[in-house]
């Protein structure tokens, strides 16, 4: 089916594929959308029985996507050029002047500083300073951009319309194209580092990169749904979420894409994964979906709303928020996994020596029951793929980089760091 080149403000966010269902939507959409930032009719604090609460967005306008720094420091966007800002979690959110009329998309923020935003015809705004002040960059293109992605201060990706896909690697100074292999829309993109990235889009399209998309190839989805959102915790364990309910896994880096099944048949339009257990999607009608074991199994959660949730951000496991329609912000303070007690302990390694990129079993106490920003290292190495995160047991590979010879492992919490215990990197 055709893309149309000028959808209606409401639907043409990145997760609003409902531009194919014809006029009476879109006249529908458009009735829905106010034109301009009353209170929001939320309650900040309004309970929702399933650990999410209502947070009083002050604005009714559509918003579009979220991204969380850390557990803090918060940013939404959405129509009629809408950014809030949030420095206390979502206690209260605040409107920051993004210099454009245009709608905005997608939004990411590397750091609680540094972060980017993209919308309607070619538009990326850049800040530095959290948002304080927002500039434009040139993009280069009049192309809707949908989503948006960063490693770093430095490096950013924007997908959007026609299989659009836009890169820099000097903080937005210049925005350069890269050839994405189809005409597709793409709504969402994800990268683990500088090097893997992955989009989605129409038509079941998952593209993949592993230079920084000066080369992209189409993988094998096995669905032909419309996929919306991305999310991957390392770069070897991926989730995208769309039509129908979709929940798609990989565990080798997208090599082999398989369904999960998630009870729902609401479209989802975004997904989170703070580790490689503990995930969140989010849909229509208020559609919340959890798991706890990496999608083996997901479990509805209340949002206490029927609005639609478009946009999701968990920063660690302990809490995240959901953005969607008429202001609507959710986030679930209570349900989550307790912090650590206490400085974790190693007990045992297992195997006691092995190669780089060997999956080793960390035994001990006190790690956590979810890893959000812990991690493990290897001497001065962290590790970056993970298979398995509980309170008394962690899975990961030995560093890719590790020194070769004996060296200590570690773990980080938030808690402090633990006991050094020896570990042999073999040749």
């Amino acid at each position: 089916m055709p893309q149309s080149a000028t959808p209606s403000p409401r639907l043409a966010t990145r997760r609003r594929i409902s531009r194919l269902l014809g006029l009476a939507l879109v006249l529908l959409a458009l009735a829905l959308v106010p034109a301009g930032g009353a209170s929001a009719r939320v309650v900040e604090g309004s309970g929702t029985g399933g650990g999410w609460v209502m947070q009083r967005s002050g604005t009714t306008n559509f918003l579009a996507d979220v991204a969380f720094a850390d557990a803090s420091h918060g940013w939404a966007v959405g129509n009629y050029h809408t950014i809030l800002a949030t420095i206390n979690g979502g206690a209260t959110w605040s409107a920051q002047s993004p210099g454009t009329t245009e709608h905005l998309n997608g939004v990411a923020f590397p750091d609680a500083g540094h972060g980017w935003a993209v919308g309607w015809n070619g538009t990326i705004l850049a800040t530095s300073d959290g948002g304080a002040t927002w500039s434009a960059q040139s993009s280069g293109t009049t192309e809707h951009l949908n989503d948006v992605a960063s490693t770093d201060a430095a490096h950013g990706w924007a997908v959007g319309d026609f299989g659009t896909i836009l890169a820099t690697s000097d903080g937005g100074a210049t925005w350069s194209a890269q050839s994405s292999g189809t005409t597709k829309l793409l709504h969402g993109v994800a990268f683990r580092d500088a090097g893997h990235g992955w989009a989605v889009g129409n038509g079941g399209t998952i593209l993949a990169t592993s230079d920084g998309g000066a080369t992209w190839s189409a993988q094998s989805s096995g669905t032909t749904e419309y996929l919306t959102d991305v999310a991957f915790r390392d770069v070897t364990h991926g989730w995208a979420v769309g039509n129908g309910g979709t929940i798609l896994v990989t565990s080798d880096g997208g090599a082999t894409w398989s369904a999960q099944t998630s009870g729902a048949s609401a479209w989802l339009y975004g997904v989170s994964f703070p580790d490689v257990t503990h995930g969140w999607a989010v849909g229509e009608y208020g559609t919340i979906l959890a798991t706890t074991n990496g999608g083996a199994t997901w479990s509805a959660q209340s949002s206490g709303t029927t609005n639609g949730l478009y946009g999701v951000s968990f920063p660690d496991a302990n809490g995240g928020w959901a953005m969607g329609d008429q202001g609507t912000i959710v986030t679930n303070a209570a349900g989550q996994p307790p912090k650590p007690a206490g400085p974790p302990k190693i007990v045992k390694l297992k195997p006691p020596s092995a190669k780089r990129n060997t999956t080793v079993t960390i035994s001990g106490l006190s790690f956590g029951a979810a890893q959000g920003t812990s991690y493990v290292k290897f001497g001065s190495k962290k590790c970056t793929v993970y298979s398995s995160w509980s309170d008394g047991q962690i899975t990961c590979q030995v560093p890719a980089k590790a020194k070769y010879g004996a060296v200590k492992v570690t773990v980080m919490t938030s808690a402090g760091k633990s006991n050094g215990k020896s570990f042999k990197v073999k040749r």
